[in-house]
């Protein structure tokens, strides 16, 4: 082994980690202790070989030795495997070669304690961890722990024989693995660290590599193809993530048991350290075992396997999937015991309900759809067939065609998580829909609160009754159509949803559920407006239509201002049937004040001083009168105009998209919003169904104005017309 091949090695993989577009993530770099360490890892692919010694290097510059398998080890592949300090399983030398470095703490090893590939993810937890990889069913092996053990052992041995004067001890360890004794051995221990290796998505499938080998090698062994096939797509699409464990040092670990078993007489010290070995190396094995297979990194797949898994009924409604997976990802979250992916991440885990392309989701259905784990019967409903977990298939077809079992396997190892997923199969969907809905609006209220708390302005600042999103329960016994429609209602710019209040109302007045939503950087103070994005705006509006989504047949979408140009976008990208309409109110395409124009080109200035670190120069708000101070802001800030001139572009391109019955309600004399704007958005949707009411006033805010109610009657009538009242 060369220091100078293997540097060689890490930079030729530094390339192809850039060639590839890999997507590593390292995490508990911190825990790593110092040299030697035996780095214990779950093994599901062939790539580990490779990548896992060069993460390490990269990320601490330590040289780690691995062993490979026997197969590998021919021609130029073998010459540059053993180049780089790997060593195969079967060479006869291994275990001295491992115990020397151990012992002198030269290099750090990583051994795979599984005994090979799982490409089943079959390991179960009895009293041990059993291997079920077929042909090997058995206990994971403890060869890892012995090693590991001995290391520590006959390092005590080297410093007790220096310390007695055996020299005959002092020289066998010179011949049987060429150590001699230094002084840093008393200030060294062997430590073992778990380290766990997550991958998402794992997905079949032709990939880039794949077809270059392909054309390049005319006939590749089964076992090459498949390997080709799912480790091509993980190193080229896939995010790999590797996570060091809490290490367990062997000097706390042998101690005690070894200096009980010292005092047994007559027994030669190699068959006293073979006592404490066979002591201690099961349950070695056991904790290490336990630290790498709890440190999964959950993600999407794992609760969407795990929750057809646990389904008792046949048949399921697709949205009751979703929120089975929904309520097990914040359970989970909340719950603080485990790591979890950001497709799991609450911020992005609520679209799934919003009725528009969710990639996580979309992605592992058809994926279930194709391996014949379900089957559409309509778009809501699915069947399910579990028996596709049960099947047995090769070694190495499971991965290709029971994808989901192998995810599952990985999953079910975690108890206590997947008993979460399958208690949350268990509940009644009414009241699962209920639990949904909220932690939804939870979440949305403790977003705002922890937004108000972070920008509070004492000069700016209103009431958090202001500001904060708020909901309106059907309490009428009207028709069951009405208490089953949801209405989400959203404000305009540099406002709150106190502005859209009165509407509200007057709506629940009827029986609908309201949920009125506050759109980001809102209601909280002005400087809030510079930190976020139009998409941060159109999200806030699919939380109160996700959450609503949980509990209502049917949907409405009304926006004021700003909100009107969100509940059109949100309009044109939906592709559920829940959306029965769309009201738009004086939604700005074009604004009247031609100073907007000029924002562009003041942001671009504000960014390039930013970039400079230069604070002079920027124009970064004006302060001006707004039409109802009690709850708008007083202040505009240039990114604000800024990402308002960018969603009234979007909504504009995409108005052609929409085909839902709508209202375009514009006032004539609008101050703020070019009154041309309502004629635009009529004139380009697709709707069978539209309406627009040009009504007569001065204001802009004709929601919360003292003739509002002739607004609300307009609205009325709409809802009436299109058999929604």
């Amino acid at each position: 082994m060369t220091t100078e091949t293997f540097r060689y090695a890490a930079f030729a993989l530094k390339v192809i980690e850039k060639l590839l577009g890999s997507k590593f993530s390292v995490h508990g770099l911190e825990k790593l202790p110092p040299r030697p360490v035996m780095f214990v890892a779950n093994h599901f692919t062939r790539s580990e070989t490779f990548f896992i010694p060069y993460l390490i290097h990269k990320h601490t510059g330590r040289q780690i030795r691995c062993l490979a398998d026997s197969g590998l080890y021919f021609g130029a592949l073998g010459r540059f495997l053993r180049s780089v300090g790997t060593i195969s399983t079967k060479d006869s030398r291994r275990d001295n070669i491992i115990l020397k470095d151990l012992i002198s703490g030269e290099y750090d090893w990583m051994i795979y304690p599984e005994g090979s590939m799982v490409k089943s993810k079959e390991i179960r937890h009895q009293e041990t961890f059993v291997n079920y990889t077929p042909n090997r069913v058995g206990p994971v092996r403890t060869g890892s722990a012995v090693l590991a053990l001995k290391s520590q052992l006959l390092r005590s041995d080297i410093i007790e024989a220096v310390e007695k004067s055996k020299t005959e001890i002092l020289d066998e360890f010179k011949q049987n693995f060429d150590i001699s004794y230094h002084d840093y051995f008393k200030k060294i221990t062997t430590c073992i660290v778990p380290l766990n290796i997550t991958y998402y998505p794992i997905r079949p499938g032709e990939n880039a590599i794949q077809k270059l080998i392909t054309r390049l090698i005319k006939r590749i062994p089964k076992q090459v193809a498949e390997e080709l096939e799912i480790e091509g797509n993980l190193l080229l699409g896939g995010e790999i993530n590797i996570s060091f464990g809490d290490p367990i040092d062997l000097s706390g670990y042998v101690e005690n048991t070894r200096n009980i078993i010292k005092q047994i007489p007559i027994i030669k010290d190699e068959t006293k350290n073979n006592f404490v070995l066979r002591y201690l190396k099961l349950r070695l094995t056991n904790d290490f075992m336990e630290k790498i297979y709890s440190d999964i990194q959950i993600n999407f797949d794992h609760l969407f396997s795990a929750a057809l898994y646990h389904f008792k009924e046949n048949e399921i409604e697709t949205n009751r999937l979703k929120r089975v997976i929904y309520l097990s990802a914040t359970m989970l979250q909340k719950s603080g015991r485990y790591r979890l992916h950001a497709s799991l991440f609450e911020e992005n885990l609520f679209k799934i309900f919003a009725d528009e392309p969710h990639h996580e989701f979309d992605s592992v259905f058809e994926l279930a759809k194709k391996q014949g784990l379900i089957a559409e019967i309509s778009p809501q409903v699915i069947r399910l067939n579990k028996s596709v977990f049960e099947r047995k298939y090769d070694f190495h077809e499971i991965r290709l065609t029971n994808t989901l079992q192998v995810i599952a396997n990985e999953f079910f190892l975690l108890e206590t998580a997947s008993g979460i997923v399958k208690r949350n199969a268990k509940i009644p969907d009414d009241e699962l829909r209920k639990k949904v809905f909220d932690e939804i609006y939870r979440r949305d209220i403790e977003i705002f609160n922890c937004d108000y708390d972070i920008y509070f302005d004492k000069n700016f600042s209103k009431d958090k009754s202001i500001g904060s999103p708020f909901f309106l329960d059907s309490k009428l016994k009207t028709s069951s159509k009405i208490r089953k429609t949801g209405i989400v209602i959203a404000h305009g710019y540099k406002s709150a949803p106190k502005e859209v209040e009165a509407l509200a109302k007057f709506l629940n007045g009827f029986g609908f559920k309201i949920y009125a939503t506050r759109l980001r950087g809102h209601g909280t103070a002005p400087a809030n407006l510079a930190t976020v994005t139009w998409q941060d705006w159109y999200d806030s509006l699919q939380r109160g239509y996700s959450a609503l989504q949980n509990i209502s047949a049917k949907i409405v979408i009304i926006g004021f201002s700003t909100g009107g140009l969100l509940s059109l976008l949100s309009c044109a990208n939906k592709n559920g049937k829940k959306l029965n309409a769309v009201i738009s109110i004086n939604a700005a395409l074009k604004l009247l004040d031609i100073k907007a124009r000029m924002i562009p080109g003041i942001n671009l200035w504000n960014e390039m001083l930013s970039k400079f670190h230069i604070a002079k120069g920027k124009f970064e708000y004006v302060d001006d009168q707004p039409e109802n101070p009690q709850i708008n802001y007083s202040r505009n800030y240039v990114k604000g105009v800024y990402e308002l001139e960018k969603l009234m572009s979007v909504c504009e391109d995409n108005l052609a998209k929409i085909s839902t019955d709508t209202l375009i309600i514009q006032a004539k004399h609008d101050p703020v919003v070019n009154p041309v704007s309502g004629k635009i958005i009529y004139k380009k949707i697709e709707s069978e169904q539209k309406f627009l009411r040009e009504v007569d006033f001065s204001n802009h805010v004709i929601i919360n104005s003292e003739r509002k109610e002739e607004v609300f009657e307009v609205i009325r009538e709409f809802l009436e017309k299109v058999k929604i009242i």
